[in-house]
C-alpha cells in the first residue's frame, strides 16, 4: 500500500527524513519529521528547482490565478519526485539516512527549491572523527 504524501505549507522551511526500519534481513524505509541535531552535518545530493508546472485543460479568471496554480502544481511535483528519489537513494544504501527539505526563496541562497541531503554522523571533537 502506498503512503499518503503530505505537502509542506510552502511558506517556511520543511523537512522529512528517511531512515532504516524493520529487521536486519528485511530493512524497510521509515519516513519521519526531520529535527536538526546540534553539530549535525548534511551533504547535499540533489536540488530540484521549482519553476512553474503545466495546468493544461484548466480555466482561470486571471493571469495571477493561473500562475499560482502552475506554481502549486510544480511544487507538488517537485516534492513528490524528491521523496521518490530519496527512497531510491535509500534503497541503494539502506545504511544511510536522507533528508528531503523544502527551501523557500531567499535572496542570499536563491530561488525556492526542494533539496535531498545525506545525513552525516555528528563530528566528535574528543575522538577526532565521525561518531
Amino acid at each position: 500500500m502506498k503512503r499518503k504524501i503530505t505537502f509542506p505549507d510552502w511558506t517556511s522551511p520543511a523537512a522529512v527524513t528517511i531512515t532504516r526500519g524493520g529487521t536486519k534481513d528485511k530493512p524497510r524505509a521509515v519516513w519521519g519529521t526531520y529535527t536538526e541535531e546540534p553539530a549535525e552535518w548534511l551533504s547535499l545530493r540533489v536540488t530540484l528547482e521549482i519553476a512553474g508546472g503545466s495546468v493544461l485543460f484548466e480555466t482561470f479568471d486571471s493571469r495571477e490565478e493561473e500562475e499560482a496554480a502552475r506554481l502549486e502544481a510544480n511544487r507538488r511535483a517537485a516534492w513528490r519526485n524528491a521523496l521518490a528519489f530519496a527512497e531510491q537513494l535509500w534503497r541503494a544504501a539502506p545504511h544511510h539516512e536522507y533528508v528531503v527539505s523544502f527551501r523557500p526563496e531567499n535572496p542570499n541562497v536563491g530561488p525556492e527549491a526542494v533539496c535531498i541531503y545525506r545525513r552525516l554522523f555528528p563530528y566528535s571533537a574528543e575522538r577526532g572523527c565521525a561518531v
